[in-house]
């Protein structure tokens, strides 16, 4: 299996990641700013040259010409010439970088120009500029800029090559760009820290956790922890909550299977092992019929135990529209033939349609227990009342029986695991039934009571919310 990147480490990259689109989106505007005004700087210059070469050639003219005085343009031009070549420097430089790369030359205007003055690298010839303003040509082998400037008579050509131009236009934007890359990497290494530093309470509770031994379950420290980590340490705690819930069910299913089956275990055993000692066939007949009703129990005793444990295991139940009265008309024809053989009348009471929000495996197993609960502790003759009904937006359920009833003082504890009364004592229940209902009922917001029936029995009432 590939190892995974640590937690710091995939923040990180993300961080980086993102820092380095948005850093390469930056960078290039400030590139293309960069570069953008080193042009305008470099159109600037040649722009200022041209102006300088403009006021350096009228230098050359004097003062304007009196009343009546002439003056020769030929003397004119000469004059202006000597000024250029005398009062300004030959070759422009801008630096190491700049030199031998800026060519100028001046003309006369007029019909017939005459060249005034030029720099080193210039021709004799004009250089390829027609038209006043900026004009981009190839000239000398190469790429050239140049400027055309038109006035008081002089006309100036200066220009500039345009591959060291853009070499150095590149230049300035990169060395613009050099200091935000440098600080782009001191970024990702001050977040790297940052990460690590903001995840070492995600560190500390990895380390609390492995710490832990595996039975461990107990709650972890809330503790001043980041509000991130508070909501996964209750999830935790909910988690071990849970774990240890199931622990002691299963322990506690363990202990009730234990405790419960031995005996009739034991029974069934001595059962079968008295039909070999018995004296004839109807004495055999009869102890294994017996023997048969003792597993019957024990697999009765086995299935509320599940159903126990199974509803221990459950913190709530996904509810839908059920018919209770309907329901409680196909148990009441299942369970009546039980019934009947006690010599027991199983009656029903209920609207024709009771609507109701439950889950239907669990109301069935609800009123299951009740009817078996209440048949199997009701004298021979007796009646069995099963009632439904409504009350504002809770549904009532009850089961009234015509026996003995319970002593006041056992039926607070009914509805606790194997409690029955002295009355149910010679019966074949495990004490289960009621305590299923009870969690039933709790898990659909309801409550299980008990009373004295008015048929004297015992009357147990189920209040759920549906």
């Amino acid at each position: 299996m590939s190892p995974r990147l640590s937690l710091t480490a995939r923040v990180v990259l993300i961080v980086t990641l993102a820092l380095a689109a948005g850093g390469a989106g930056i960078g290039w505007l400030v590139f293309r700013a960069a570069t953008g005004q080193a042009a305008e700087l470099f159109d600037g210059q040649l722009v200022q040259t041209a102006e300088m070469l403009v006021a350096v050639a009228h230098q050359g003219d004097g003062a304007a010409p009196r009343s009546g005085e002439q003056h020769d343009a030929d003397d004119h031009d000469d004059d202006t010439a000597d000024a250029l070549h005398g009062g300004a420097p030959r070759e422009i430089r801008f630096g190491r970088r700049f030199r031998q790369v800026l060519v100028y030359q001046v003309w006369s205007a007029g019909p017939q120009p005459r060249q005034l003055a030029r720099s080193p690298h210039a021709p004799d010839e004009w250089l390829p500029a027609s038209s006043e303003g900026f004009t981009d040509a190839r000239w000398a082998g190469g790429a050239w800029r140049f400027f055309r400037f038109e006035r008081s008579g002089c006309i100036v050509i200066v220009g500039q090559n345009a591959e060291v131009r853009q070499r150095l236009v590149h230049e300035i934007g990169e060395h613009g760009f050099t200091p935000l890359a440098i600080g782009f990497l001191g970024v990702i290494l001050l977040a790297w820290g940052a990460i690590a530093l903001g995840l070492r309470p995600l560190s500390r509770l990895a380390g609390e956790l492995q710490q832990r031994a595996p039975d461990q379950l107990s709650p972890l420290a809330e503790g001043p922890r980041p509000r991130e980590l508070a909501t996964l340490v209750a999830a935790l705690n909910g988690l071990f909550a849970r774990v240890a819930r199931a622990f002691e069910n299963e322990r506690r299913f363990t202990a009730d299977a234990a405790h419960e089956l031995r005996t009739p275990l034991a029974a069934v055993a001595a059962q079968i092992q008295s039909v070999e000692t018995a004296p004839d066939e109807a004495v055999r007949a009869s102890r294994l019929r017996q023997a048969l009703a003792g597993v019957q129990r024990m697999a009765r005793l086995v299935e509320q135990l599940l159903a126990a444990a199974r509803l221990d295991a459950l913190d709530s139940v996904r509810r839908e529209s059920v018919d209770l009265a309907q329901l409680a008309r196909e148990l009441a024809a299942e369970r009546a033939a039980a019934a009947l053989t006690r010599d027991v009348e199983l009656a029903l009471e209920a609207p024709d349609k009771l609507p109701a929000q439950v889950q239907p495996e669990l109301m069935r197993a609800l009123l299951r227990n009740l009817i078996d609960n209440a048949v199997r502790h009701a004298p021979p003759g007796s009646d069995v009342t099963l009632r439904l009904g409504r009350e504002g937006a809770r549904v009532r359920l009850s089961v009234s029986d015509a026996g003995t009833g319970v002593d006041a003082a056992l039926m607070a504890q009914l509805g606790e695991r194997f409690v029955r009364g002295e009355a149910m004592a010679g019966t074949t229940g495990a004490g289960l039934g009621l305590s299923i209902v009870r969690r039933i009922a709790a898990l659909h917001g309801g409550e299980l009571a008990f009373a004295r029936a008015d048929e004297g029995g015992l009357k147990v009432e189920v209040l759920i919310d549906a």
